[in-house]
């Protein structure tokens, strides 16, 4: 595994976490000392909030009120977010509040000029369709959120 993989597991590992040890890292990701601190000292670089808590029991933490860290997908992955976003497309409402634009425009800041081109190519020899919706769900977003809190709900439809 390469620096760079390694920096977006760990992104991803520490992503749900409030504190950590330096040997967390050493033992997940079978590297050195001085490999795990020049890790975090890139995750820093990169935008992690990582504090340092010195002493006997010294550990790193994360602030809590941070945003999700950058994550590093494939080119496959890459092209299946960018065809599910084409699929939200096909919504009345999307759940969330979603602004489909603004996170157009937060997707392609991400991805290079070479990338935009080649979605634009596929886009323009592939017609993406899916059919509208013509229902429109305004309580998806509660269901959804339901399904995160494990809540049980009760749905009476009317037609």
């Amino acid at each position: 595994m390469n620096k760079s993989e390694r920096l977006n597991a760990m992104l991803i590992y520490l992503n749900n976490k409030s504190y950590f040890n330096l040997s967390d890292l050493m033992e997940k990701y079978n590297i050195s000392k001085s490999t795990a601190l020049r890790d975090i000292q890139s995750l820093e670089m990169i935008g992690m909030p990582i504090f340092a808590e010195h002493g006997r029991y010294g550990r790193y933490g994360i602030l809590g009120n941070r945003l999700l860290s950058p994550i590093i997908f494939s080119i496959d992955e890459m092209y299946a977010m960018y065809f599910s976003m084409l699929t939200l497309k096909g919504f009345q409402a999307t759940p969330f509040d979603l602004d489909l634009q603004k996170l157009n425009q937060k997707f392609e800041a991400c991805i290079s000029k070479k990338h935009k081109s080649n979605l634009a190519r596929m886009e323009t020899v592939l017609n993406f369709f899916s059919a509208k919706q013509v229902n429109e769900c305004p309580l998806l977003k509660d269901i959804l959120y339901s399904a995160i809190s494990n809540t049980v709900n009760d749905i009476n439809y009317k037609r």
